[in-house]
């Protein structure tokens, strides 16, 4: 739609300027043309578009026959220049990269249904491909269930390059806060877990029953990179999640390879107050770690 109404707008400009011929010259409209291209030629440096064009037209370009018309198409061309490497690739960024809203209330990380939180994302984009990988999942939470906070990012391959959505959810006002960037390349992004199949293996752990297993601390994490890894610590538990059931691992069993999700309690370990004695910063360390496996 932007490329037809750009063409339109060419042919009008072109138009009035042949109009506005006040000498007789041969070839007058292929003349203006090449001042127009002339004025919209780009010389990129660094990935950096300038006006290369331009500034070779104020140079070494000074026409008297119907001079002020090949001026106006050389202007004209410059501007066309601004407009397509300048100020439609910024506004056109700014449009992809807006947020967007998905309206959900989540009552307890307990009950929370994981793969409809993925549903309504892809519902949301018409996302129907097979290609979503997931990483940078986290939620936080204390131990009635109420979430602290809780994002992940996806990942899609999108006519050579990649589509990243953010998504991170808003406790006050109930609702998935969406943006959407684009990446040249993603190194790590075969690395990483499918979506799908993530959030129906987290849907395995029994949330509740791991939290008081922890005992009680101010407040506890869920955590996975998405990214498949190798890994052989012995002073964790360790567990595998596969077709639905988890195993533990024994030390002989190590090392493992598969998508980590950890989970963990947030241990407090110092404060600061100010001379009010209100309390102005606290500090967390992660302690009780449990590590589970999805093998696939």
């Amino acid at each position: 739609m932007v490329s037809i109404i750009y063409t339109i707008l060419l042919i009008i400009i072109f138009l009035i300027l042949v109009r506005k011929k006040n000498d007789e010259e041969s070839n007058f409209p292929l003349k203006v043309i090449g001042y127009f291209i002339l004025g919209s030629f780009a010389f990129n440096l660094n990935h950096i578009a300038l006006p290369l064009g331009f500034v070779i037209y104020l140079l070494f370009f000074h026409p008297t026959l119907n001079g002020h018309v090949k001026r106006t198409a050389a202007i004209c061309g410059v501007a066309a220049f601004l407009l397509v490497h300048w100020i439609l690739p910024g506004t056109m960024e700014a449009w992809e990269s807006r947020p967007h809203f998905i309206k959900q209330e989540i009552e307890s990380v307990y009950t929370m249904d994981f793969p409809y939180q993925l549903k309504m994302v892809k519902e949301k984009f018409k996302l129907e491909n097979n290609d979503l990988k997931l990483e940078d999942f986290e939620v936080e939470y204390l131990k009635d269930g109420s979430i602290k906070d809780l994002s992940w990012q996806l990942a899609t391959p999108n006519n050579g390059k990649y589509t990243i959505y953010q998504i991170r959810y808003e406790l006050g006002k109930n609702r998935y806060r969406v943006t959407k960037s684009q990446a040249d390349t993603w190194f790590h992004y075969d690395r990483l877990i499918d979506a799908q199949h993530f959030f129906e293996h987290i849907k395995t752990l029994n949330m509740k029953e791991i939290t008081l297993g922890k005992g009680d601390y101010p407040y506890y994490v869920i955590q996975s990179t998405g990214e498949r890894v190798n890994y052989a610590a012995e002073d964790e538990s360790l567990f595998i999640v596969k077709n639905g059931e988890i195993q533990s691992i024994d030390k002989n069993q190590l090392p493992v390879e598969g998508y980590m999700i950890r989970t963990f309690a947030m241990e407090k370990t110092g404060e600061q107050r100010n001379k009010q004695g209100n309390l102005t910063q606290e500090s967390f360390e992660g302690t009780d770690t449990s590590t589970y496996f999805v093998i696939e």
